[in-house]
């Protein structure tokens, strides 16, 4: 009997707690690191060279939305191939439980619109062999994973399947009854396994219909009830998501929405990650509380969002009141409402208003047109074509659209923000990607390939003992990944492999491929330079290979204590 089952040889190991790096072996047995030395005697029954790369901790996402995908895709790609190895889902208030059997396909509306999930996709690849959350929990542990997978229990499902899905867009309020059926449900999910509870205060996610989220309309009441049940199991943490709170009532700005997250890690007496707005208060804020010993951390992009859309699905420009109604509904019923002259000015006020934001005509670019008759515009950006047709960029962007039944391919950055600053943050994780949302828009998933390559080793922002701290164990920490995270004798072999000095993307831009349910379209990239990526011991990706292992783990936050 062979002592090891695998022996990585050779490598450099930067192991995720901020020792410097080393040059050593490492081997593992049953899933786990068992020994690091600087010289292993040979006799594993596999090795890998890992000569000249980095061995690392696989990286965490804390933000991903693959609660559909990972019915039919096991490894979260595109997640699964940039040495993502760990995951959490339910994130943002969003998710697939609980769902009454009646509700499905209104769920599924809602996740088409709002994470651009592909409808389709959908209803070709979900099992629906669950309507709880737990048994939900219970269908991702039977079916094979690729990575794992923790999950969040999601607030809109939640209120949706206690009031009823449309009355809970609608109702403001609760009664005592319906509060103490939440709170019991999410018992019963934290009982289950889930590491905690998201919700979506963004005005910018609309569902089908452009009304409120369930999220948006809750009482204070309802998450402070969901705090009191968190406070009872010592795990688990809340996602909270503002980004944009316009058109809220008063009683929901940022500043009444930090009150109430600071009332819900002291309630809880447990960890809470935001996506904030770009406002020049929220730094003091988050000064304020970590001072005060709360376990706060920032959500952090690493890398600019440059979207690529056409107006027949997009839902990226909700962030703007008046641009919603005009973008819901069938393609003809979208085309009536953009021809009308007073849908167009109350947009153009938007515009105004809301400076900039996804509207920077200068920075939205035609990528592709579908009529020859337009290829002269294939390329400019719509202030120039506004000024070729002197016409107001509005009408310039929306009349070109129209044209080609809204199938002209566009492409725009989506928010702009100070990503070094953000990056360096120390109260910031930046293990975000939206993974399994915008399908058909964004590659952010990417995010491990892009920290590594182009902050750390070209940019130099931090060391790169500092990186994968930031990238692996600062989130195993948060989520309670127990034994993950980090490279040590008895954790988990959640490894990524890697030269750093090839670090990269294999396509110039991102590409289309055909490959999930129904035949239906999405961006993808692969990265250069990751040679390897382990779970739990065992290879899954020899580069872009996919070795067909499927040794992921559906965790539960009760294996995390005790």
């Amino acid at each position: 009997m062979r002592e090891y089952d695998l022996v990585v040889r050779g490598g450099t190991i930067v192991d995720g707690t901020g020792v410097p790096r080393y040059q050593a072996d490492l081997a593992i047995k049953d899933g786990r690191v068992s020994m690091i030395s600087g010289r292993i005697p040979p006799g594993a029954a596999k090795e890998i060279d890992a000569s000249g790369c980095i061995v690392a901790p696989g990286a965490i996402d804390l933000h991903t939305h693959y609660d559909a995908q990972l019915n039919w895709d096991p490894y979260a790609t595109l997640s699964g191939w940039f040495g993502v190895t760990s995951l959490t889902i339910g994130q943002c208030g969003f998710g697939f439980a609980p769902t009454r059997p009646e509700d499905r396909e209104l769920n599924m509306r809602m996740m088409n619109r709002i994470e651009a999930i592909p409808l389709e996709s959908m209803r070709l690849g979900m099992r629906w062999d669950w309507e709880t959350f737990p048994e939900y929990l219970d269908s991702l542990d039977r079916q094979e994973l690729g990575v794992n997978v923790g999950a969040l229990f999601p607030f809109s499902p939640l209120r949706g399947y206690v009031l009823g899905m449309i009355p809970s867009r609608e109702r403001t309020s609760v009664t005592e009854e319906e509060l103490n059926e939440m709170k019991q449900l999410f018992h019963e999910a934290m009982e289950a396994g889930a590491f905690g509870f998201s919700s979506d205060m963004n005005t910018g996610d609309r569902p089908e219909d452009g009304s409120w989220l369930p999220s948006h309309v809750a009482s204070n009441e309802e998450y402070l009830g969901l705090a009191e049940v968190l406070s009872q199991f010592g795990v688990g943490h809340i996602g909270w998501t503002i980004a944009n709170s316009g058109g809220l009532p008063p009683e929901k700005s940022p500043s009444r929405q930090r009150e109430l997250m600071a009332q819900m890690m002291r309630i809880s007496g447990r960890p809470l990650h935001v996506l904030l707005e770009q406002e020049s208060a929220r730094d003091a804020w988050v000064a304020e509380m970590r001072a005060e010993g709360l376990p706060l951390l920032t959500q952090e992009l690493v890398m600019e969002v440059n979207a690529e859309f056409k107006l027949a699905e997009y839902n990226l420009f909700d962030t703007m009141p008046n641009w919603v109604q005009p973008l819901v509904g069938s393609i003809e019923e979208r085309v009536i409402k953009l021809r009308d002259p007073d849908v167009r000015a109350a947009m153009k006020k938007d515009v105004e208003e809301y400076a900039l934001l996804r509207t920077d005509w200068s920075r939205i670019t035609v990528l592709e047109t579908v009529h020859e008759r337009n290829y002269k515009y294939d390329g400019k950006t719509i202030e120039e074509i506004a000024r070729m047709e002197n016409k107001h960029p509005l009408d310039a962007f929306l009349d070109l659209a129209l044209d080609e039944a809204l199938e002209t391919q566009f492409a725009h950055p989506v928010d702009p923000e100070p990503l070094e600053q953000n990056i360096t943050n120390p109260y910031g994780h930046i293990s975000v990607s939206d993974g399994g949302a915008h399908t058909r828009y964004l590659t952010t998933s990417t995010w491990p390939v892009e920290f590594l390559a182009h902050w750390v080793r070209d940019r130099e922002v931090m060391s790169l003992e500092q990186a994968h701290y930031k990238m692996s164990t600062l989130p195993a920490w948060f989520t309670d990944f127990k034994d993950r995270g980090s490279l040590r004798v008895g954790a988990w072999a959640d490894i990524m492999i890697y030269n750093q000095g090839e670090l990269g993307f294999l396509y110039d831009k991102m590409v289309y491929a055909n490959d999930f349910p129904g035949g239906e379209r999405r961006v993808i990239q692969k990265p250069t330079g990751l040679r390897y990526t382990l779970v739990n011991g065992a290879v899954t990706f020899e580069g872009n290979e996919c070795t067909g292992a499927l040794p992921g783990k559906l965790l539960r936050s009760y294996d995390m204590v005790g």
